[in-house]
């Protein structure tokens, strides 16, 4: 199998191949042209799977940075007929600075390059959080009315595609997927992707996936809090 990583840059993005598990430095690519640069290398190579790094807060917390890649992966998915990874990259570029001075390298010549090879690398021990970048995803028809006033928990939704959605600005929302974050991001919310940044007690409603249930925490819903149940269909 050929694996291409991808360190992702504004001004520059690093690439290199994994053969049979075997990581290779590729080159650099200008990100202003890396449609027709990834196109060629796509077809050239023979890729068949893609995996960019995912610069995470060392928290775990989505960040700005975080959203510029998903939205890079949504349009590299565009153009790649094969799979789309996305991989936590926390750390990649101490690891590319250690092994670029145990291998007498230059780091800041070389340095998208090497963490490209090191998100491989990661990406191949199976020790990373990924996430498969999608084209579809499902829809909610059902999505019950919150109450002015009140105060509400959209809990790990599967898409942001939900009927109804637009007129409930104030609703805090969790989600662990990248791509829907993002998502819920554009329509103008303010998500979060970690559990200790909700606090399930001071909710009066809290809607979550049919079948699905509530994290155990020490911290419960309170007495008073209205569990709603959301169906999804595909879209």
């Amino acid at each position: 199998m050929k694996i291409l990583g991808i360190d992702f840059g504004t001004v520059r993005i690093g690439l290199a191949i994994q053969i049979e598990g075997i990581e290779i430095p590729l080159e650099t690519i200008e990100h202003r042209d890396y449609r027709k640069s990834l196109k060629e290398i796509f077809s050239q190579r023979e890729i068949d799977l893609t995996v960019i790094g995912l610069p995470l807060s060392m928290s775990g917390r989505f960040n700005q940075l975080a959203m510029k890649v998903v939205a890079f992966a949504e349009k590299v998915k565009k153009i790649f007929p094969g799979r789309v990874i996305l991989t936590d990259e926390r750390l990649t570029t101490k690891s590319s600075e250690r092994i670029a001075k145990d291998s007498g390298l230059s780091f800041s010549t070389r340095r998208d390059i090497l963490s490209a090879m090191e998100i491989l690398r990661n990406y191949s021990r199976g020790t990373t959080v990924n996430w498969e970048v999608r084209d579809l995803f499902p829809v909610c028809r059902n999505f019950p009315p919150i109450d002015a006033g009140k105060k509400a928990l959209l809990y790990a939704p599967l898409s942001s595609k939900i009927v109804g959605l637009d007129s409930t600005k104030e609703m805090d929302v969790y989600v662990e997927d990248p791509q829907i974050y993002l998502s819920f991001v554009k329509k103008g919310f303010k998500p979060k992707n970690l559990l200790d940044d909700i606090d399930f007690s001071t909710y009066d409603i809290i809607v979550i996936t049919e079948g699905a249930e509530l994290p155990a925490s020490s911290i419960e819903p309170a007495d008073n809090c209205a569990v709603y149940m959301c169906s999804w269909l595909n879209g």
